[in-house]
């Protein structure tokens, strides 16, 4: 049984449609993520299953049961924020205990499971720290450990490491795929951070203006995109897109006409080198990243990004040639923008 369900669910602010039909099932101890840009609907869906919010068409249903008429409370779901939510009069005890206390149980009960989930988040010296005491890492700690502790039927996480910086989202990101391989939680995530999506996911829906452009597994969005949005929106640097007949003479299209594809080539497979074969191209500039150096170039007036090739000396200005694997190019319908199966 799906531990939650969308069943053809609508629902629109004014003009604008945030979930269009939508159908959906996730699998109980799933981690499922909702990707895709701002304002495309993705925190609604989570209000959804919360019952913050009522769909205008469609069913929600958690374990199998219609969630129709049922006030948030009684859900069963845990809610984690970007913004902490935690009470500022408690201490970390309080916040991890009010949701037992909630619940009406008794006294003695309490302090063993807060010691205990406490403990499990690295929290056990704080429980008698107010949240403005604390860093925004373990608050965001607090958040999580507030809802481990109801030991819900669903984690909805609404972009909780918004607030942190590159370092603390790192470390939090790892704390909840720990908490979830732990306590095998159903978990609904959303985020626009396509990497945060694919370090968690066990599948990631990726959203567009009310639907679902792809929902899939992490790697085979990332090998085997849909269509150009999900092409340019999964994968860092973005896929570069260029029109098929930029290819043709490289024997990348499959015997397609060319003015009815659009070609897309991953940074990692196109290598940016100073002679040989490849697409000749302008460089742009230079964008050392680590491990690599990343190298913008243009070509007929179409940018591209490529890794420089081992040994390679290229600067602004200089033409490089841009060389790809064979198999390496996906292959879109340049009107539709969906993808073309070899």
């Amino acid at each position: 049984m799906a531990a939650i369900a969308f069943e053809r669910v609508s629902k629109r602010f004014g003009a604008t449609t945030v979930a269009a039909g939508l159908s959906l099932q996730i699998a109980d101890g799933e981690f499922f993520v909702f990707l895709g840009p701002s304002g495309c609907g993705k925190s609604t869906l989570l209000h959804l299953v919360a019952g913050i919010e009522l769909p205008d068409a469609g069913t929600i249903r958690i374990g199998g049961a219609d969630m129709r008429g049922v006030p948030p409370q009684r859900r069963d779901v845990a809610m984690v924020f970007q913004s902490y939510a935690l009470y500022p009069h408690l201490d970390v005890f309080g916040n991890l205990a009010f949701p037992l206390r909630n619940r009406g149980l008794a006294g003695a009960a309490v302090r063993p499971e807060v010691e205990r989930t406490a403990a499990a988040l690295g929290l056990g010296g704080l429980l008698d720290s107010k949240p403005a005491q604390l860093s925004g890492g373990q608050r965001q700690r607090v958040a999580l450990g507030r809802a481990l502790i109801r030991r819900p039927v669903a984690f909805l996480m609404d972009e909780p490491l918004s607030n942190l910086d590159a370092t603390l989202r790192l470390e939090i990101r790892e704390e909840i795929k720990r908490v979830h391989q732990a306590h095998g939680i159903t978990t609904v995530y959303v985020t626009h951070d396509q990497e945060e999506a694919m370090a968690l996911a066990d599948r990631i829906a990726v959203l567009r203006e009310g639907r679902i452009a792809q929902c899939d597994a992490p790697q085979a969005l990332y090998a085997q995109p849909a269509d150009t949005f999900v092409a340019r929106f999964v994968g860092t640097p973005p896929m570069n897109l260029l029109p098929g007949a930029m290819l043709e003479a490289h024997a990348a299209l499959g015997g397609r006409d060319p003015a009815a594809v659009t070609a897309g080539l991953r940074p990692q497979d196109l290598e940016a080198r100073d002679g040989g074969d490849g697409l000749a191209a302008r460089v742009v500039l230079l964008e050392p990243a680590g491990p690599l150096t990343w190298v913008v170039a243009e070509l007929d007036g179409v940018r591209l990004k490529a890794r420089l090739a081992s040994g390679a000396r290229l600067a602004p200005g200089a033409e490089a040639r841009l060389a790809f694997a064979a198999g390496a190019a996906h292959l879109f319908d340049a009107e539709t923008g969906l993808r073309l199966e070899a």
